[in-house]
């Protein structure tokens, strides 16, 4: 009996049975179907490329489809914010006229005019015991007319004088048409009148010594917490900041965008612009903002939440980055809302955040990139008069700590706004309280306090405690003797580090910063 077996070289031209050397020879597979060229795939391979291909038309079909439906959604996003949109202003529109009509209404409806014959009936209904009585003397028709008109000390009245009730009927005296005269008044509306009268005199007096009691309570507020020099203004106040990006036109910045929406809430995530951030955390809490850490698909950012309407974090980082000689600060995007803002800190690529508390490198470091900080922040004349470890955060690279920067700017101001001194910013009263800096002293000694605080913390891991001796200010960690303390072979620099600080008055503040970082240089090395 033949043996059956394969001949792989008869096999080329195709299956079927060969007839060679009186041998019938069969091939068991078609090789057509395995050879890719020269080179011949075994039956897994060709199961493998099957699969392959059919998972590939797959991945492409569902792309497709995704793609579609993208497309849809992002279609449907437009239509609903054309909608959105038209909904608001339309809204915005309503009430707009309907305040034009309620402020037109009183004057329209206090003025009534009616026939003195009428009886009580037929007249208009209201109050008439809060309307004064107005009439002109008849003219050449022997016509006469009697107008009715809201009190001064009613609501929605006018604020007349209380004067002339003018009587319908012609007296026996010669008038000119159109004159006026004393009204006769039954018994009961003399009573209402004088009643008048005298409420509206006895509120008068009233406010007189309310606005009396008002200003000596100011006056007393103002002796224990010191104001605007000479009642200057307030250069946090919101209108005079709104003023001032008015004029720098912030809204063409890159970066800015205007949502005509309300302060969406913060989840586990949030949409702004068409980009999605996920939420981690929330690092500060306060009374007007909240400051929260979250990520991109591949970026760390960190998210301010401003429950005021004016991107003053915005425009101020912007001018510190526009002005600082380092590339290392991160990306800023700020997203303008009907009843706040959002600012978006976006890490430089390779970059990460951290808080500056939570750094592993040395106090050292620390300060001297505080201090470049501070010194960038002054070339430009801006103040940030509210320094501070909980608002302070680092931007890494592999190892090394590169940048410093703040990400809260509500008591930041900017020296070209008439800022001549510490007393003119609401952050440094603390400090001319207890005698550490006088009222009239320059506003940027505020940040060298702020920075001597930060340190001292980063330091110590405790709040600074201020003492004065005969040489002037210094912390109580630094003002024992050497023997005692808790840094050897640093507490000298440490001591003059403060000292310098604290006893800045008559020098420039850029001066007294680069000395200090010299000071601190010589710790590295």
């Amino acid at each position: 009996m033949a043996e059956l077996h394969v001949n792989t070289q008869s096999a080329q031209s195709g299956a079927g049975p060969e007839e060679k050397g009186g041998a019938r020879q069969v091939s068991e597979y078609c090789k057509d179907l395995l050879t890719r060229g020269r080179e011949e795939l075994s039956l897994e391979e060709l199961r493998a490329e099957r699969y392959f291909l059919q998972r590939q038309r797959n991945v492409e079909e569902r792309l497709k489809s995704l793609t579609e439906m993208k497309e849809l959604l992002s279609h449907e996003l437009e239509e609903k914010k054309k909608l959105l949109l038209l909904r608001t202003s339309q809204q915005v529109l309503h009430e707009a006229s309907s305040q034009t009509s309620d402020s037109c209404r009183p004057a329209v409806s206090s003025f009534q005019i009616y026939d003195e014959s009428q009886s009580t009936a037929a007249r208009p209904a209201g109050n008439f015991d809060l309307l004064y009585d107005v009439s002109l003397q008849p003219d050449d028709t022997g016509l006469s007319l009697k107008i009715q008109f809201p009190r001064p000390d009613c609501p929605g009245g006018t604020t007349g004088d209380l004067k002339t009730l003018v009587d319908p009927h012609p007296s026996s005296s010669p008038h000119e048409p159109g004159s006026y005269t004393t009204n006769n008044l039954s018994p009961i509306h003399e009573t209402t009148v004088e009643a008048g009268t005298w409420n509206l005199l006895e509120d008068q007096r009233q406010d007189k010594n309310q606005n009396q009691d008002q200003s000596q309570d100011q006056k007393q507020q103002e002796e224990i917490e010191p104001g605007p020099a000479g009642g200057g203004v307030d250069p946090c106040d919101p209108e005079v900041r709104q003023r001032l990006l008015d004029v720098c036109d912030v809204t063409s910045s890159p970066g800015f965008h205007c949502e005509s929406r309300s302060l969406p809430p913060v989840s586990s995530f949030l949409q702004l612009g068409g980009d999605v951030y996920h939420i981690y955390s929330r690092v500060l809490d306060e009374e007007m903002f909240s400051i929260y850490k979250g990520a991109t698909y591949d970026d760390n950012v960190l998210v301010k939440v401003d429950r005021c309407r004016i991107p003053w974090d915005f425009h101020q980082f912007c001018r510190l980055k526009k002005n600082s000689s380092v590339n290392s600060l991160p990306l800023i995007s700020c997203f303008l809302f009907l009843d706040g803002c959002i600012t978006v800190y976006t890490c430089p690529p390779d970059h990460m955040f951290t808080e500056l508390t939570e750094c592993e490198d040395s106090a050292v470091r620390k300060s001297l990139l505080l201090l470049q900080l501070v010194l960038e922040l002054h070339s430009c004349r801006l103040l940030h008069a509210a320094l501070r470890p909980s608002i302070l955060f680092a931007t890494y690279r592999g190892l090394n700590l590169e940048r410093v920067f703040p990400v809260d700017w509500s008591s930041s101001v900017d020296v070209q706004q008439d800022v001549t001194s510490v007393q003119q910013l609401s952050s440094a009263h603390s400090y001319i309280t207890v005698g550490l800096l006088e009222p009239t002293s320059p506003p940027q000694l505020a940040d060298l306090v702020g920075v001597a605080e930060t340190v001292h913390l980063l330091l110590t891991n405790s709040r600074m405690v201020l003492v004065k001796d005969d040489d002037g200010w210094t912390v109580e960690q630094f003002s024992q003797d050497e023997s005692c303390n808790m840094f050897p072979g640093t507490w000298k620099t440490w001591r003059r580090f403060f000292r310098s600080l604290l006893n800045a008055s008559g020098r420039c503040s850029m001066s007294v910063l680069s000395d200090v970082a010299e000071q601190l240089s010589v710790l590295l090395k």
